[in-house]
């Protein structure tokens, strides 16, 4: 069973509390159909305990590495925290390569930089003003997102 706080002061100054993972699998459940396409923002994603749950359930529809990245791709998390960030990182990065033990090193490659640009460190809500900007000044396509 992992922690739901790792300090006081975090959870008095963030907010931070962490989703256990029977609530995590529960919520999960509620998704109607997962295909690898299905996009997921995480806008406060912690440690990754969402991430990773979406993530297995997306790997577990996929045929080959190229379906994976192609999961990959569709799952963004943001947290205020850097560590959380880092962990969150690792956390799906390690899935990933245990999940396809078959990928090559460009493909584990392609996974981190995926992983990297994804998983974001700063605060959700000016990062998703930021985006609203853009597609508001079609900068960007909200398929592209």
């Amino acid at each position: 069973m992992t922690k739901q706080i790792k300090s006081k002061q975090r959870v008095n100054k963030y907010g931070e509390v962490f989703t256990a993972e029977r609530e995590v699998k529960a919520m999960c459940d509620l998704v109607p159909e997962w295909t690898i396409e299905n996009k997921f923002l995480e806008p406060a994603c912690g440690n990754g305990n969402f991430l990773v749950e979406i993530a297995k359930r997306k790997f577990s529809l996929c045929k080959n590495v190229k379906d994976g990245l192609k999961a990959l791709t569709s799952i963004v998390g943001i947290d205020i925290q850097e560590d959380n960030v880092v962990e969150s990182r690792n956390r799906l990065y390690k899935l990933f390569v245990t999940t396809f033990t078959e990928a090559n090193s460009i493909s584990k490659l392609f996974a981190l930089n995926i992983i990297k640009n994804n998983i974001i460190c700063g605060n959700s809500l000016e990062i998703m003003k930021q985006w609203e900007e853009k597609i508001n000044n079609n900068q960007i396509s909200t398929s592209s997102m």
